[in-house]
């Protein structure tokens, strides 16, 4: 009876599978192949998002948690809170006189060709406070070690690295609490930049997977109602969409030294950025 009540109310035939989806950012991570204990998917969009798939409920006040789309498995999530939106301001504000649509292909060539490091510039990429794994919603953003012979490509290629030394300071929480992901499938906008690739897989000690689509949620939802009726298994989605290229580490003492630099410089600043976000 409520099927016929239902088909009367929506026009669908009787019978007819209905399925229900998810958020965007689960769907996403399933659109690449995020199934199984060890895969996360790290989404750099305005902000990045880290979803990683576990056989255990992971409960840490620096991470978060929520029940995963699969029977017996659960979600651990990440995320910082300013990332793409940081390239939006530095692009809005300091070159004005490229056009917009040109912009970040401009920039990235020009942070390609300052050296790695930035000539010892720092970045806390704190612009809207932090998120995981200091949640510190009174941390300022920081450029640290300007002097003369800085230039924008310097400028812009700290900013990809402090984002990217954030984003390496969740991996090693992961690390600490013996949760480091096995599979890291990089998805959203930022892929398209090659220096914030590397830098983030140089100073993470991770490896990176870019699959061939990159549809999105929309693409994750659809898989998830071929599984509902069927038609597919979990492992299928990498038939689906394969993988295109992988970012390899080029970690070295020199990304270790930096990101203690990192964190030392937030840890030496905070009370002063506290201060400053009272006033």
């Amino acid at each position: 009876m409520y099927q016929r009540f239902a088909a009367d109310e929506t026009g669908l035939a009787p019978g007819t599978p209905v399925t229900v989806g998810t958020i965007d950012a689960a769907a996403e991570a399933v659109s690449v192949g995020v199934c199984g204990a060890g895969d996360m998917m790290m989404m750099y969009g305005s902000t990045i998002f880290m979803i990683q798939v576990t056989n255990k409920k992971i409960i840490d006040e620096r991470l978060w948690y929520a029940p995963w789309l699969f029977k017996g498995l659960h979600g651990s999530m990440a995320g910082l809170a300013t990332s793409g939106t940081l390239t939006h301001w530095f692009r809005d504000n300091f070159a004005k006189e490229i056009p917009k649509d040109k912009a970040f292909e401009i920039l990235a060539a020009e942070a390609a060709e300052a050296p790695p490091g930035a000539k010892g510039l720092i970045v806390l990429p704190y612009f809207s406070g932090e998120r995981t794994p200091i949640h510190d919603p009174k941390a300022r953003g920081t450029i640290f070690g300007l002097d003369l012979t800085h230039n924008r490509a310097d400028i812009f290629r700290a900013f990809l690295e402090g984002i990217a030394m954030g984003t390496a300071h969740v991996f090693d929480t992961y690390e600490a609490i013996g949760h480091k992901p096995k599979k890291v499938m990089a998805v959203g906008g930022g892929t398209k930049n090659n220096i914030w690739m590397q830098s983030t897989s140089d100073f993470s000690k991770i490896d990176q997977v870019i699959s061939e689509k990159s549809t999105g949620a929309s693409y994750g939802n659809a898989f998830l109602a071929a599984i509902a009726v069927g038609a597919v298994s979990q492992t299928d989605i990498t038939r689906w969409n394969p993988a295109l290229s992988t970012i390899r580490t080029q970690h070295s003492a020199f990304h270790t030294q930096k990101n203690q630099l990192f964190r030392q410089l937030y840890e030496d600043s905070k009370a002063v950025a506290h201060a400053v976000a009272r006033s």
